[in-house]
């Protein structure tokens, strides 16, 4: 297929455009610029943003399929007008000009987020978010959810992919950050958190997204999510690999007043790693999601990718490791 990417230049969308590729589809990738993007020869780009369809909706209707993956992520010290307009109006754009150019195949990637926690509960598809919101990202992806499963409700063909956590090379999280202050010994402590979430690496996830838009049914939803893990045990992996102490906990209560100030800094430019909306994602919630739907229609390796969690996240600390030059200790 011809698929026209949205969000390409991103972390997951850089490993994406690589795999579609490598698959024999032929990319058609959306970018603000075409400074490094590091795409395979046979990617072809076109120049443009969320916030105007003119200058590429004729190189859409060119195409077979639509993987709308661009969004913004970010927890704490965010502007709200600019994520909002980029994971609301962008998708809303974006999915109205699909429609519009009547292509046949149409990924909106979602989130769990989006579903909302699960307190303690395995959910599906069907799950619906009960309106508490622990971060505004999770409010912009509930919202752009809506959009796309509107346009489905009018016989748009469109799928929503909904993945959990994702890690891997490239990586600009807040999970990364830790990760990266941990292996170089600045990070001494951590929040003692009974939150659990899912992570996936991201060359399964992109495997997935590609049989999304292969094999998936339209006005279907498929979870892609992963093993549920906690900070903790991250940090006890890692520590693990690096052959460092586990890092004393604090409580979320503790981190309160910290949390304020570096909220109250953040506008200087300084990017600190704590915030107000990091404590309320951590204080206590779950997002745990089924993947058995893909797993079933798709083939997607969902219990392959929880069996060998361990492993390649300890490889993944391994790279970040690398990276920082801190050098593992023995």
């Amino acid at each position: 297929m011809k698929i026209f990417l949205t969000g390409a230049n991103g972390f997951i969308g850089r490993h994406l455009t690589r795999h579609l590729a490598a698959a024999g589809h032929n990319i058609l990738a959306l970018v603000r610029t075409e400074a490094d993007c590091d795409f395979p020869a046979s990617v072809q780009t076109v120049r443009g943003e969320l916030s105007a369809t003119d200058p590429w909706r004729e190189a859409l209707a060119g195409c077979d399929a639509l993987i709308h993956l661009a969004a913004r992520y970010r927890i704490g010290g965010i502007d709200r007008h600019e994520m909002a307009a980029s994971n609301i109006e962008g998708t809303r754009r974006v999915l109205h000009a699909a429609e519009q150019a009547g292509l046949k195949r149409i990924v909106h990637v979602s989130s769990t987020a989006a579903l909302g926690e699960t307190f303690g509960q395995l959910e599906d598809e069907t799950h619906r978010h009960n309106g508490c919101f622990r971060s505004f990202y999770e409010q912009t992806k509930h919202v752009a959810h809506g959009i796309a499963e509107a346009a489905q409700r009018r016989g748009v063909p469109l799928m929503i992919a909904i993945p959990g956590g994702v890690f891997g090379p490239g990586d600009g999280s807040d999970l990364a950050q830790a990760l990266s202050q941990f292996v170089q010994g600045k990070l001494p402590a951590q929040v003692a958190s009974a939150s659990r979430f899912q992570l996936c690496p991201v060359d399964a996830l992109c495997d997935g997204l590609r049989r999304v838009v292969e094999q998936g049914e339209c006005g279907r939803n498929y979870l892609l999510t992963g093993q549920t893990v906690g900070m903790e045990q991250l940090i006890s992996l890692a520590a693990k690999v690096c052959s460092r102490p586990v890092p004393r906990k604090i409580s979320p209560e503790q981190l309160r007043w910290p949390a304020r100030i570096c909220d109250a800094l953040r506008p200087l430019g300084l990017r600190l790693p704590l915030s107000r909306e990091a404590l309320q994602v951590m204080d206590g919630s779950t997002y745990l999601y089924s993947s058995a739907r893909a797993e079933a229609e798709l083939g997607w390796p969902w219990q392959e990718i929880c069996g060998t969690f361990d492993a390649r996240f300890e490889d993944y600390v391994r790279h970040i490791n690398d990276l920082s030059g801190a050098g593992v200790r023995t």
